[in-house]
């Protein structure tokens, strides 16, 4: 494969992985709109899924400005990870607290691979990611609050079983420290760090976030990928 065609086909990859995760987002948070406890949960809920579907759509004209419609690349590029499997069998399971811990940590997750994003040397997509951004600034912050507010609603040791639940989902979701695609990303200009720097820059700000809130780090009984 020349240097162009592996240049496009790993940037295909990322932008299709990426629309799926907007959509996926989008899809979540709008079915949970009628069912929050209360009028500013809905508000918050409305608004996030608006920017999570702003997202997906933003993407996928990236694609198509590539040639790729969102079914070929949805059934041609996107990779067929076990978090989606996961997420769909426990969908029709989840609870309020489970959407507060999306909101919390799942989209704090997704803030620091749009980091990289923005820096990406595919210029439509760096800017598109830069708006992106800061968007996924506000979705944290709302994620620390809102955790915060329902806290005080739900009662600290609710909130503590969902967090319990998903904390090792949201430290699996970076995947495995080290790929064999990780180092071509960062040559192409395309990431510029690995999932292992990603997850540590994910436990510092959360785990400090979770001891102001008054909350316990959930405990491992596995301290490296896949945790358990």
């Amino acid at each position: 494969m020349t240097r162009d065609g592996e240049y496009r086909s790993k940037l295909l990859k990322l932008l299709a992985d990426q629309a799926r995760a907007e959509l996926e987002a989008s899809n979540i948070y709008s079915r949970w709109i009628a069912k929050a406890p209360g009028p500013e949960e809905r508000m918050h809920l409305a608004e996030i899924a608006k920017e999570e579907t702003e997202h997906w759509y933003g993407t996928i004209k990236i694609l198509e400005g590539l040639g790729v419609s969102p079914q070929e690349a949805n059934s041609e590029w996107a990779t067929n990870q076990w978090f989606y499997a996961l997420v769909h069998i426990l969908i029709p399971r989840y609870r309020w607290e489970d959407i507060l811990m999306l909101t919390f940590l799942i989209d704090r997750c997704a803030f620091l691979l749009v980091e990289d994003f923005a820096q990406s040397s595919y210029a439509p997509w760096a800017r598109f990611a830069q708006q992106v951004l800061a968007e996924e600034v506000s979705h944290v912050d709302f994620g620390n609050n809102f955790v915060r507010s329902q806290v005080e609603k739900l009662g600290a040791k609710r909130v503590q079983r969902a967090l319990d639940k998903w904390w090792r989902v949201a430290l699996n979701s970076f995947g495995p420290s080290y790929t064999k695609h990780t180092p071509q990303y960062i040559k192409l200009g395309l990431k510029f760090r690995g999932n292992e720097d990603r997850r540590e820059a994910f436990r510092r700000d959360c785990e400090a976030q979770i001891c102001q809130l008054g909350l316990q780090i959930p405990k491992l009984y596995r301290r490296t990928y896949p945790f358990i």
